[in-house]
């Protein structure tokens, strides 16, 4: 996951892998406050990989931030009423 990230966000080097991996974490406990059970949040359950990938564009890509940041509340939000995600 980290490598696809960077590459979307067109980075070609390590220097924001830790921040990249914090991120990545950050996203997976929001998911599991959430009420997400910890169990499903998985990178590679496709429908929690593209929250994760959303959530750290929002924190990467200033222009379109507020974009990102909408799209993934709704995933969440998806994903929490989905009751197959859910404790």
């Amino acid at each position: 996951m980290l490598e696809d990230l960077k590459r979307a966000l067109g980075f070609n080097n390590n220097e924001f892998d830790s921040i990249i991996t914090n991120y990545i974490e950050a996203a997976k406990l929001d998911l599991e406050m959430t009420g997400i059970s910890k169990s499903k949040i998985v990178e590679t359950d496709k429908l929690i990989y593209s929250a994760i990938m959303t959530f750290v564009k929002s924190k990467f890509d200033i222009e379109n931030s507020e974009m990102f940041t909408d799209s993934y509340l709704l995933q969440k939000d998806c994903l929490r009423h989905y009751s197959s995600y859910r404790e």
